[in-house]
């Protein structure tokens, strides 16, 4: 009988009701002579079947032999009297069986309370707790099991109480995660913001009295895992991206498969929660390789069931495949082989890039490896969205859109619809009319600018998936079957869509309700899997970000940048993190849309040129209108005087500067913007002083 040293356990009603509610047999005896039972609890009561009046009542020693008198002698002696703990294994009777019990006897004291309330006499006693030994088995091999499941496992493996505190963790875990790992911050990467309103230890309301909870993928899924886990021995199973910080202060994206199963705890009884953690980047990338191809066939056979002569060929190359499918065998061999195309040699249809391209499948490999070299460009500040639009068949909005979407893995990552994504940028795509600026090229122009502010410009350290995705599709968008008037022509004339958005930004507002109505349209809807609550957070942004590109508002966003975020970001006591509010993300897009938007500022001279004069043109044709219609030509509109490329210093000075300048200072990494539109500055600085000398 082992003994051990111990205290004397001090038991009043309170403590008695307590025990009371133990899953184990629980009971209180005074061995002194002559022995009598004092209490038991209902747990040892219901186990032997008998009431507690019975029990109190029995003749303790009658039923025992001379050998078990004698040990009851002992535990007297050493439990009672030396105040002693032993530990014995022992026989309980329940019903027509015995069951083996390991039994732990300490020495207690009971404090009786009389019928008046006063303290009555403290009985000197015997607490034996008995512990059924195939409980205790089962138990042993249950811990047994986890920790196996804990020392075998190659991949960081923990087990969790259900509010997020850990209870053990295998080695894996530690070289992962450190010695401290909380389920939500560090299993599933979630960020203070995503955590609040989920348990007691991240306040729900902030310090200003108000928050708003961030509905990211990560939160969502461990609000599917907690409600997967209710059941008994149910399971989850999830992947997700999620942020890594590096030691040398980047960071990346990798994906965790997550399995989480539903325990018992061994020696409580109460849930727990298992949680394997395994990296699959290199897994979802392969996945994600068989995914595209096999979308791409699907996508590729649904179009040529369609046989539509406005996708783009190139595009069509992205998918694996020559735009030649498009066409039946026969109609092949009667294309026009005379190599007509536009004046300037850049076909614009799909039509006219068959004909110019009559040397039928031995033209695929040339075609592949221009559009091929013009896209490797995409990343660069000195694109050249012309030779895009040369080597994607006059379609480049189609083209570039697909493969910024794909270089974000923004497709597999909202699950979007490749097929209904085609038709939405095909249907896009053809409603740009075929103004001097305004037009396709120049959306496809400012996607191609927002795609590099997000990659190398530093706006990707502050946003999300989510504001990515809204920050391209709101550049696919921003000019959606813009008509090459400006907002105050549409108001003078009272435009119907002027009338429609009650002269505010009439422009934008119609750019937006048209493709969101493309959008609403089965054959185009590519967000039909998204979850409502984030189309609805995605919708807001992109309206956000296509209003700030009225020109209106100009001052009123750099004023906002100068205030908000500049001021912010040098303050060294204000910390915005790599996860700033909704809010300030916002601003941060709408900054970004309006420099993709002028973006053809920082571009190479030659392209800039060329765009400076087809802007001058596209202003020229309404000021025509405008003289036609008997109407005050607006400022820089009339032919017969200079116009865009004569004021384009001042323009810079008073408009281009004050955004560029503050942007800059937010984002260092795009100061190189700066330099570039210095370059072309200084052109139009010496055309300006080149213009005075020859007046004078």
């Amino acid at each position: 009988m082992p003994s051990l040293e111990t205290e004397t356990l001090i038991l009043e009603d309170c403590h008695l009701k307590a025990l009371d509610a133990v899953p184990l047999c629980v009971t209180i005896t005074d061995y002194s002579e002559p022995p009598k039972n004092i209490w038991a609890n209902a747990s040892y009561l219901s186990t032997v079947g008998v009431s507690f009046d019975a029990f109190v009542s029995q003749d303790v020693l009658s039923r025992l032999d001379a050998e078990e008198k004698e040990r009851w002698k002992a535990r007297y002696q050493k439990v009672q009297v030396e105040r002693q703990m032993l530990i014995e294994k022992d026989i309980v009777p329940a019903g027509k069986e015995n069951i083996s019990v390991e039994a732990i006897y300490g020495p207690a004291s009971v404090k009786r309370i009389a019928k008046d309330g006063q303290a009555g006499e403290t009985i000197e006693c015997v607490m034996t707790v008995r512990w059924p030994l195939d409980i205790r088995r089962q138990l042993e091999e249950n811990t047994k099991y986890m920790t196996s499941l804990l020392e075998c496992s190659p991949y960081p493996l923990c087990f969790f109480t259900f509010d997020g505190h850990l209870i053990t963790c295998n080695p894996a875990a530690v070289g992962v995660f450190g010695k401290t790992i909380w389920l939500q911050s560090d299993i599933f990467g979630m960020s203070e913001r995503e955590r609040r309103g989920l348990n007691d230890q991240v306040p729900a309301i902030s310090s200003s009295g108000s928050f708003s909870i961030e509905r990211t993928e990560r939160r969502t899924a461990y609000e599917n895992m907690m409600e997967a886990l209710s059941e008994e021995g149910s399971s989850y199973e999830v992947d997700l991206p999620i942020k890594r910080e590096n030691e040398d202060g980047t960071s990346e994206l990798w994906y965790c498969r997550i399995f989480a199963q539903r325990q018992k705890d061994p020696f409580t009884g109460e849930p727990i929660i298992m949680i394997s953690h395994q990296d699959v980047t290199n897994l979802r990338k392969v996945e994600c390789e068989l995914g595209r191809l096999e979308m791409s066939e699907h996508t590729r056979q649904h179009i040529v069931k369609q046989h539509d002569s406005d996708v783009a060929g190139s595009l069509m190359v992205l998918l694996g495949e020559d735009w030649n499918f498009l066409y039946d065998g026969g109609t092949m061999s009667d294309a026009r082989s005379d190599g007509e195309g536009d004046g300037d040699g850049t076909p614009r249809s799909l039509e006219s890039t068959v004909s110019a391209n009559s040397a039928g499948l031995s033209s695929k490999p040339m075609q592949l490896q221009g559009l091929r070299a013009c896209l490797e460009r995409a990343d660069d500040w000195d694109f050249n969205v012309f030779d895009l639009e040369r080597e994607a068949d006059g379609l480049p909005l189609q083209v570039l859109c697909w493969h910024v979407f794909m270089k974000h893995n923004l497709i597999e990552e909202f699950h979007l619809d490749q097929v209904k994504f085609v038709n939405f940028l095909r249907t896009i795509e053809s409603g740009h009319s075929d103004n001097p600026y305004h037009n396709a090229t120049h959306v496809a122009d400012v996607v191609q600018s927002m795609h590099c502010l997000l990659v190398k410009g530093g706006v990707g350290k502050f946003v999300g998936k989510l504001e990515i995705l809204a920050g391209l599709l709101a550049s696919c968008i921003h000019d959606f079957e813009h008509r090459g008037f400006n907002n105050d022509f549409l108001v003078k004339t009272q435009d119907d869509w002027a009338i429609d958005s009650n002269d505010k930004s009439p422009n934008e507002s119609h750019h937006l309700s048209s493709s969101f109505r493309i959008l609403r349209q089965p054959e185009c809807n590519f967000l039909h899997q998204m979850p409502q609550a984030q189309q609805a957070h995605l919708r807001k942004l992109v309206i956000d970000m296509v209003m700030a590109t009225d020109m209106g508002e100009h001052m009123a966003i750099v004023s906002k940048l100068k205030s908000d975020l500049q001021k912010r970001l040098e303050n060294p006591d204000d910390d915005i993190g790599s996860d700033p509010p909704d809010a300030l993300k916002t601003l941060i897009l709408q900054g970004a849309i309006k420099v993709a938007d002028i973006g053809h500022l920082y571009a190479d001279h030659e392209v800039h040129i060329q765009w400076s004069e087809r802007l001058e043109e596209e202003m020229w044709r309404q000021g025509d209108v405008e003289k036609q219609r008997e109407m005050k030509i607006s400022f820089l509109m009339d032919r017969e005087k200079p116009g865009v490329t004569k004021s384009q210093p001042g323009f810079v000075d008073f408009v281009v500067r004050p955004l560029f300048d503050t942007w800059c200072a937010c984002f260092p990494e795009s100061k190189v913007l700066l330099e570039r539109i210095d370059r072309n500055y200084e052109y139009w600085k010496s055309k300006e002083k080149e213009h005075h000398d020859n007046k004078a």
